[in-house]
């Protein structure tokens, strides 16, 4: 009798042991699941498309916004990741298409709080606003040439003016700090030239 209640013992605890081994691999599948539904849903890069040049005289500093009497036109939204891409109908401007993505997100930070901006190259700012800028504007990091990165009208806020290595497109990129989670981009403008720091 009592062998078969050891027996019936030494059964349910091989159960256990099997359904929590169960549960556990249901687990990872559901998890590694969502992981990759969700790296799927991380927005998409804008194609890349080379301006025309054209010789444009600007007075424009890094620091303005684009003028409020340009007319623009509104693409379709995307259909997945809701990015505002407005192509700029004005001669005028120096600004071929203003690019706007609520799926951005902050890029992540080794910074402390209270955060403090700083401009100065080879600080860990100046590399993780570089990082922010080729995330917004879909460009690897080491293909980027930066003309200018300065305060973007609050300490919290920055703007960049930056080129593909090979000269061929160039970006105004604005960001911003998050507290405790690093800079995001929150607007790309793709330029006609390159806007340098007077």
């Amino acid at each position: 009798m009592s062998s078969r209640f050891a027996k019936r013992s030494k059964q349910r605890k091989v159960n256990r042991i099997l359904n929590t081994f169960i549960a556990i691999v249901f687990a990872l599948i559901l998890f590694f699941g969502w992981k990759w539904l969700f790296a799927n849903d991380r927005p998409t890069k804008e194609t890349n498309a080379s301006p025309q040049p054209v010789e444009v005289e600007t007075n424009e500093t890094p620091n303005d916004e684009q003028p409020s009497e340009m007319e623009t036109e509104t693409n379709e939204q995307q259909s997945n990741d809701n990015v505002e891409e407005t192509v700029v109908d004005d001669p005028n401007s120096n600004v071929i298409r203003e690019i706007v993505n609520p799926s951005w997100q902050p890029i992540g930070t080794t910074q402390s709080e209270p955060h403090v901006t700083t401009y100065e190259k080879n600080s860990v700012d100046w590399k993780e606003m570089i990082d922010a800028i080729s995330y917004g504007t879909g460009i690897s990091s080491s293909d980027l040439i930066v003309w200018f990165i300065g305060n973007g009208g609050s300490p919290n806020h920055a703007v960049a003016t930056v080129s593909k290595k090979d000269k061929t497109e160039h970006y105004k990129v604005f960001i911003e700090w998050v507290t405790n989670e690093g800079w995001k981009p929150i607007k790309v403008q793709q330029l006609k030239e390159i806007e340098r720091r007077p």
